[in-house]
């Protein structure tokens, strides 16, 4: 039997979907020295030579796609958006609003003197700063603000738009990490210096990120004997201060006793230690004194997830909670907008954080409930919420205001992104309410921004080699200068405006341009999570501003 492959492919749209998606997920993991593409751009090339081929999807499809990644990014950025405003926020708004209006007024200026067509202009600006959520507000911005155009013409509209991404995304991408490169070159720091300079000041131990040892128990018995701990109070003693250890328990005769700081110590007491086995080996006890005591040993030690919700908390730093003497537990590491922050005592909390906590089961959940909550301990993801949600986002988009003959509306983009802000605020003051598990939102995001890569490759495709020929040299200067000179713009407004940290303005130039592989970069360089601070502050309302910036170009 003859199996035609093309004439299958050009007949599914789910064999053709996933065959982009197979073939370029391939050639993203492919490495080339430190080098690897990434699935992104794998699926993105991989689409364009199948549509170079002549396949094309059902508009149904591509929407989908976007729908369900723009949806949620909205998630994830709702626990911070609102917070940071009211705290070290307004800094990093400003920065992330500036650079996308520059980027914006230099796309506008760059199509204007090369002649390009909207669709291409912003296609140009979403590619020149590797935004995919720029990209989904100008295609949608085709489809709700262009309903006096038949389809086909919008559908040539939306295929210039992905032409424009794909010709300039890689421009963006290198261009953003070599300027990442020769910044701290011209402008004369050591990036290495800078994060450890910040570190220092902050009290924060820059090459700690995130404890991934298991803390251990241990039972000691004290004696009366010379130099003993006998007749010391817990406080006077302070283990955990003078070697990371936590009191868990003590033990008098049968009586078990709870850790107070100012219970005193006598001679017989057995006392049960929780700490990580570097601060069982630098300890002063003399280990000869380790006794197993079932009372003192057999408990349930877990690790959880804390969601911080309690607005007392916030603005308070993480040394401030004392959690290692008045809860025993130990926090392993800290998530704030799905970015890992370094590890540090002077960490401020923000509502939204995520904690990872080790402690006894009890005093695990004494301490959540404190500050917050734990985060649900289920698989199952409430898809009515998700799915209320995300029909109001739909709603809300299609509400429009009308001045004279233009017909303002936010869209299926920009509903749906502040329906999904929505759910992930209220979400972080209330862990039970609408609960998705992390890895269901992450499976739902990539596969709903890589179902749309390959719609934007299947529609560039057919036209890309034209562009290309007429006006690629235009387009890809033209893209250059989009990516560069926000860059610098924003630089210079954080350096000589904001005087903040060259380190941690660069983690924030890279959050405005929601680059994730330019903030791997930096982190590398500066062998620090220093920049991560800055990029998850610009990050969310980056999202929010590039989707507003992409529709606009279509729209003026």
């Amino acid at each position: 039997m003859d199996i035609d492959l093309a004439a299958l492919l050009d007949g599914s749209d789910v064999m053709l979907l996933f065959a982009a998606l197979g073939i370029g997920l391939l050639i993203g993991k492919v490495r080339i020295g430190s080098f690897q593409l990434g699935s992104t751009p794998g699926v993105l090339i991989a689409a364009i030579l199948l549509g170079i081929w002549g396949f094309d999807m059902h508009a149904q499809t591509e929407s989908m796609g976007f729908m369900l990644f723009i949806f949620c990014v909205g998630i994830e950025a709702g626990p911070n958006f609102f917070s940071n405003f009211l705290q070290d926020g307004v800094r990093y708004v400003s920065i992330a609003a500036v650079m996308v209006i520059v980027a914006v007024a230099v796309t506008n200026i760059a199509s204007a003197l090369l002649d390009l067509d909207p669709g291409l202009a912003a296609g140009m600006l979403a590619g020149s700063l590797t935004s995919t959520p720029t990209l989904v507000g100008a295609q949608d911005a085709v489809n709700q603000q262009m309903q006096h155009l038949d389809t086909v013409a919008r559908r040539e509209i939306i295929s210039q738009i992905s032409v424009g991404y794909a010709m300039t995304y890689v421009v963006g991408l290198l261009g953003l990490l070599l300027a990442l490169r020769y910044i701290p070159v011209a402008m004369r720091f050591d990036p290495r210096e800078q994060a450890q300079k910040l570190a220092r000041e902050r009290g924060m131990d820059n090459a700690r990120r995130r404890n991934v040892r298991t803390p251990i128990l241990r039972a000691y018995l004290v004696d009366g004997e010379a130099n003993s701990t006998a007749g010391k109070s817990l406080r006077e003693i302070g283990l955990f201060h003078s070697a990371g250890l936590i009191v868990e328990r003590v033990k008098r005769g049968n009586e078990l006793l709870e850790p107070d700081p100012d219970l005193v110590l006598e001679p017989g007491d057995k006392a049960a230690l929780v700490g990580y086995p570097t601060a069982h080996a630098r300890s002063e006890i003399d280990r000869s004194k380790e006794v197993y005591d079932p009372d003192l040993l057999e408990f349930r030690m877990d690790t959880g997830e804390v969601v911080v919700t309690n607005p007392d908390m916030v603005g308070i730093p993480l040394g401030d909670l004392d959690l290692e003497t008045r809860y025993g537990c130990l926090v392993n590491g800290v998530t704030r907008a799905q970015v890992e922050l370094p590890l540090d005592r002077s960490l401020r909390l923000e509502r939204g954080d995520v904690l990872e906590v080790s402690g006894e089961h009890g005093r695990l959940r004494k301490f959540a409930r404190r500050i917050g909550a734990l985060e649900h301990e289920s698989d199952i993801s409430d898809l009515m919420t998700f799915s209320f949600f995300f029909l109001g986002g739909l709603l809300l988009g299609q509400l429009a205001v009308v001045f004279g003959e233009l017909r303002v509306t936010l869209g299926n983009a920009g509903g749906l992104l502040f329906a999904g802000i929505l759910m992930g605020y209220y979400r972080a003051r209330n862990p039970m309410f609408g609960y998705i598990p992390q890895g269901a939102i992450n499976v739902l995001k990539d596969l709903g921004l890589n179902i749309f890569m390959v719609s934007v490759g299947l529609a560039a495709g057919a036209d890309i080699v034209d562009a290309f020929v007429e006006s690629g040299l235009a387009v890809i200067v033209g893209g250059a200068c989009i990516m560069l000179l926000p860059l610098m713009t924003g630089y210079l407004y954080g350096a000589l405006v904001l005087k903040m940290n060259p380190v941690l303005l660069l983690g924030a130039l890279t959050g405005a341009m929601t680059s994730t592989p330019a903030l791997k970069s930096l982190n590398e360089m500066t062998d620090s999570a220093v920049p991560a601070i800055g990029y998850a502050g610009t990050y969310t309302f980056a999202n929010v501003f590039l989707t507003l910036g992409g529709a606009s170009i279509i729209m003026v």
